[in-house]
């Protein structure tokens, strides 16, 4: 009895009982709006543990140290390329 009650309350609350292009409507534009929160609340998540990743990442790793490395990599190569024979 009280199940039927709550059904009949319910349908009378539904304005769009009678027109299912403004449900179907309303609808999609819910669902728009949730994939376009979900997007940006995503986004700016991400954007803020990237940056602050960045730097703690900054401060523990001293990146001149790996510059000094690649310099000498490339210093390694110019030389390689320098007494290697030409090749035509």
């Amino acid at each position: 009895m009280e199940q039927e009650k709550l059904v009949e309350a319910i349908e009378n609350l539904r304005r769009d009982k009678h027109q299912p292009w403004r449900y179907i409507l309303f609808t999609f534009l819910n669902g728009i709006a949730q994939g376009v929160g979900i997007a940006l609340g995503t986004t700016i998540v991400l954007g803020l543990v990237i940056y602050f990743l960045t730097l703690i990442l900054g401060k523990l790793v001293d990146f001149p140290v790996l510059g000094r490395y690649f310099e000498q990599i490339a210093a390694l190569i110019d030389a390689y390329a320098k007494q290697a024979p030409k090749i035509r």
